[in-house]
């Protein structure tokens, strides 16, 4: 087995800008890619045999019972980070800079409220219909109507209309002065629909036709094998950046993280198309012929947030205690297995350009959190190891740690070190739809534990509440003021400016908390394929890997 690590360091990949990219998409890492229902039930796969076929896996959800371009139980890996059926108007490179796709250019109004974009004009859908512009507007809209996932949110917020010059120009018109948060973070993320297939449809979720699926990407959706838990893809022909460099995809769901890396190493399948296992699990490929790691920083963190509606979790003291409470060398031992470092109160990890060096580290400090605790007097009052509040109830708290083995382990390991301060901290999960409905929908949650890229949660959507769909429960105006100024920024050295004043507000509320920085750990078969064009963070799958990548010479 090999490894190669990244450099180390800031990159111009890591800027906090190129990571506005993916906060209204991936972020969060737990992810899955939607399909058409059983349709081609009868299509003729790419075989397994074929080496310019890619075996691919995935661990973290089961594929949903009811498929199409725009139902998923969470986010959407290879559409909305690398573009394989269905694609924005950019793309994410490598680095996270948004490049030309369905869009050739664009332009920003002086003002910063609307963005005029011309497409290429010899895309077409998968069944052969041109893409135009009614398409962009039919989609964006749709999305803000239909309150379609966090991109639903922000539209439905900050989306005046899309206007329509002809068949190949439009201008989106802002509500706000948002122009360059949109193309950073929108244009590759919401991907396009074709208007004629979604504009009868009233239930977008529920929509399980055939058409569900046709796309204007690189690869066609073929079908799903239930029995095999696999879902096949073949090459677009006619795709309009050119054909794609393998015939096809098989992308197979592991029951656990464990089974998925035992069929690595058996030479099943040749990559993870899904979020970077933990470090610890990095010493079971050690040794592994034709097995590489891909080791490099990792914008996301695991964060532990609060909710502001519930006593005392709205308090800053208490959340400072809790800070002092976490040992977080043990976590990052026991969950990276070193492949990791202690957070900082500003948030961002040290891999980010705009991570402000000035902050201190997060401290375990056992002494301080007790301290902390009496002088609100949140005291034992029966002996039984659990302080009780003010109003003599036990400071029980329910934390959700979705579910994931990741997720459950690190909460286990909260709950340990927290009951030394005498917090009861009680893990919980559930099926994915209940935990979704008590975070999103009803944010009746005390604490979850979520895993996202720091701009969506560490720094925004997850913790104030600005924008419908998103989890946030803080409504500091002066939370919502800075948080604006970094969507409101018109270049890179506003935005700069206004991420350092948004990292001072965390590290002096803590309206959340960073348990760790991690490496991202991605191990492929280096004797099947190379040319991969990572992206950085999220691993060796890009849209320019679709293109890049050959079979290894024997």
């Amino acid at each position: 087995m090999r490894t190669r690590k990244g450099k180390d360091g800031p990159r111009r990949g890591d800027d906090f800008s190129t990571i506005m990219m993916i906060c209204i998409a991936a972020s969060a890492l737990s992810a899955i890619w939607l399909f058409a229902p059983a349709l081609a039930a009868s299509s003729e796969s790419t075989s397994s045999d074929d080496s310019l076929t890619l075996r691919a896996g995935i661990y973290s959800m089961e594929f949903p019972p009811v498929f199409n371009a725009l139902k998923r139980p969470s986010y959407n890996y290879l559409n909305e980070l690398y573009g394989a059926t269905h694609i924005g108007l950019a793309f994410f490179d490598s680095d996270f800079a948004p490049k030309p796709c369905l869009a050739s250019k664009w332009e920003v109004s002086l003002d910063g409220s609307s963005i005029e974009f011309d497409l290429v004009e010899n895309a077409t859908w998968h069944d052969g219909t041109p893409v135009t512009a009614e398409d962009v507007k039919f989609t964006y809209e749709y999305w803000r109507d239909n309150q379609l996932y966090r991109q639903g949110g922000w539209l439905n917020a900050y989306l005046d209309n899309v206007e329509v010059l002809d068949d190949y120009t439009g201008v989106i018109h802002l509500k706000e002065p948002y122009a360059y948060y949109f193309i950073k973070s929108l244009f590759p993320s919401v991907y396009i629909v074709p208007k004629h297939v979604w504009e009868k449809v009233e239930k977008p979720r529920d929509y399980g036709e055939p058409d569900g699926m046709i796309g204007c990407g690189p690869f066609i959706f073929e079908r799903i094998d239930r029995d095999a838990d696999t879902a096949y893809f073949k090459a677009n022909p006619n795709y309009f950046r050119g054909l794609p460099a393998i015939d096809g995809v098989e992308w197979k769901h592991f029951r656990t993280v464990d089974s998925a890396l035992l069929a690595l190493k058996k030479g099943e399948i040749d990559v993870l198309i899904d979020e970077s296992p933990e470090g610890v699990l990095a010493p079971s490929l050690l040794g592994e012929k034709g097995v590489t790691i891909e080791v490099g920083p990792d914008p996301g963190l695991p964060l532990l947030i609060f909710n502001y509606k519930k006593y005392p979790l709205n308090v800053t003291d208490f959340r400072k205690a809790v800070s002092y409470a976490i040992d977080y060398q043990s976590l990052v031992d026991a969950i990276q297995a070193g492949y990791g470092e202690v957070p900082g109160a500003g948030i961002l990890p040290t891999c980010v350009v705009e991570s402000n060096p000035d902050l201190p580290n997060l401290e375990y400090n056992l002494t301080k959190a007790n301290e902390i605790l009496e002088s609100l007097n949140f005291i034992d009052t029966n002996g039984d190891g659990i302080r009780n509040l003010p109003n003599g109830s036990e400071m029980r708290f329910q934390v959700i740690a979705w579910n994931s083995q990741k997720h459950m382990r690190v909460a286990e390991m909260l709950s340990t070190m927290l009951r030394k301060a005498g917090i009861e901290f009680e893990p919980y999960t559930n099926e994915l739809p209940v935990l979704q409905k008590m975070v999103w929908t009803d944010r009746s949650y005390d604490m979850h534990i979520d895993f996202h890229d720091p701009y969506m949660t560490a720094l925004g959507f997850a913790t104030i509440d600005l924008v419908p769909l998103q989890y946030g429960t803080c409504t500091d105006s002066r939370f919502s003021e800075l948080y604006n100024a970094t969507m409101s920024a018109k270049d890179q050295e506003e935005l700069s400016r206004a991420v350092y004043d948004l990292q001072d507000y965390y590290a002096e509320e803590l309206p959340g908390i960073a348990l760790y920085w991690s490496k991202s750990i991605y191990p492929y078969r280096s004797d099947r394929f190379e040319g991969w064009v990572p992206l950085e963070g999220y691993g060796l799958t890009s849209h320019q890997s679709w293109f890049s990548i050959k079979p290894v010479d024997k």
